[in-house]
């Protein structure tokens, strides 16, 4: 199975591609390539950069928005195509593709691999430097692989979804308030169901005694150089422990409501109306061991089958 490369300024990034997911856009790519072009940064959608002569691909749209893999909220690392035009595009953090219309649904082709904090580092620069050359090129035959571990922030926690087991962390240097409050409740097992208005979520029911002094706002500030002088700080920053994105595998507080959420696709738990932003959702840790694919097929499921059970506990080695 090919993987593809991506250059940018010398840095080279590896980035597996997802031919189950999207076979017909990852081939007419791969028969482009190398193709190179000035990315440049985008202006609605957030951390990403894009093409802006793009490949021709001649993808069918004629039942758009259903396409191959169409994804909304896209994280660090994702590379995806707009099949209208071929635009491609790679995000560097949490993005959403939009125009001045609104949000749109693209199709997600491949996640970098390693590298993406260099990666980031890059392409957020270009917002300051401007128009970048990036070369995508074909790599080598790679076998299918298999889980890919995080680098550990915290303690450690086992999910038993389903029959199936899973391993989290938590952002205890991010949201300790919260995580000691689960790390003391534990172990916890209930029912798991959907939640009716924030799309691809789990409803863990548990109740989880709300820390007394937690912080209401749980904001990321980064601060911001250019020409080796600070000038400001930004809230809108690469950051793996970011608040501001939910995705897949990630575990957040169910504030008022008790209980914990946990992503397992296109989702977002808060901020759709609400008076709390996505961005203020303490976020507790992340999935970061067994298959994200399996855990969704199961949580796919519950609307059809009904609740399932679930429990958390210290993962004990």
């Amino acid at each position: 199975m090919h993987k593809i490369n991506i250059d940018i300024d010398g840095l080279i990034v590896p980035v597996r591609m997802l031919y189950n997911e999207a076979p017909i856009t990852c081939q007419r790519l791969l028969e482009t390539l190398p193709f190179k072009d000035k990315f440049t940064h985008a202006i609605w959608s957030g951390l990403m950069i894009h093409t802006n002569i793009h490949p021709k691909l001649e993808l069918d749209v004629s039942k758009y928005p259903l396409i191959e893999n169409p994804v909304g909220f896209i994280a660090p690392g994702d590379v995806f195509v707009w099949p209208h035009n071929g635009l491609i595009g790679i995000a560097y953090g949490s993005t959403e593709f939009r125009w001045l219309t609104g949000p749109l649904v693209v199709t997600k082709i491949g996640v970098i691999e390693n590298g993406i904090e260099d990666f980031a580092s890059k392409a957020g620069r270009m917002m300051w430097k401007g128009a970048t050359s990036i070369t995508i090129q074909k790599g080598k035959v790679m076998p299918t692989p298999v889980n890919i571990k995080s680098t550990k922030f915290g303690k450690l926690v086992t999910i038993d979804f389903d029959g199936v087991k899973f391993i989290a962390e938590l952002f205890e240097d991010k949201t300790s308030d919260y995580c000691n409050a689960l790390w003391e409740a534990l172990p916890l097992e209930g029912p798991t169901t959907i939640t009716h208005s924030s799309g691809e979520v789990l409803h863990f029911w548990v109740n989880i005694p709300v820390p007394e002094k937690a912080p209401k706002e749980i904001q990321s500030i980064v601060p911001v150089q250019y020409e080796g002088k600070k000038v400001g700080v930004t809230s809108v920053a690469y950051d793996p422990l970011s608040m501001r994105g939910q995705h897949p595998g990630d575990i957040i507080w169910g504030s008022t409501w008790n209980g914990i959420r946990i992503v397992y696709g296109q989702g977002r738990f808060g901020g759709l109306g609400g008076s709390v932003s996505v961005s203020n959702r303490p976020k507790l840790g992340r999935i970061i061991q067994g298959s994200l694919e399996e855990f969704k097929k199961s949580a796919s499921r519950i609307p059809h089958d009904g609740s399932k059970r679930m429990t958390i506990s210290r993962f004990n080695g």
